[in-house]
């Protein structure tokens, strides 16, 4: 599921998946940029990092990049571990699974199943499209 915290040096400045946000560019291996962030997919409260869900293009369906194959980080961008192609094929992001907080003070592990059990986080929402236009806008005006 989860991983150990994510944590980069970069030019002597250490940086953390915390600091990632949607926007920032998406670099492939082989040197490609091939998309953006959409979401960071982790819990910052126990410093865990799942993976991120990026788009590739405006039109497509954003993609899910578990934290295995988040390589470098860079303010502003994100190196992946994956090649383009690999990139293209990676699975479409799912919303991911509600945080859970268990009840230490029920009595038997039934009751902590079935009662315990609360939603603490609220699931993150899709971007919408129209928000999805500002990254790529952006791209073309530096070029």
């Amino acid at each position: 599921m989860g991983s150990s915290p994510i944590v980069r040096f970069v030019d002597g400045q250490q940086l953390s998946w915390l600091v990632i946000e949607p926007g920032w560019s998406v670099v492939s291996s082989d040197g490609t940029e091939i998309g953006y962030v959409e979401q960071v997919v982790g819990d910052s409260d126990e410093d865990v990092f799942n993976g991120l869900s990026i788009s590739l293009s405006f039109f497509d369906e954003p993609r899910y990049v578990p934290s295995e194959k988040v390589g470098r980080l860079f303010e502003g961008r994100v190196e992946l571990e994956l090649t383009t192609d690999e990139a293209k094929h990676l699975d479409e992001f799912l919303e991911p699974p509600p945080s859970l907080d268990i009840d230490a003070e029920k009595a038997s592990w039934s009751d902590r199943v079935l009662e315990g059990v609360t939603d603490i986080d609220p699931l993150p929402h899709d971007v919408p499209r129209w928000k999805r236009v500002r990254p790529w806008l952006a791209s073309l005006l530096r070029r």
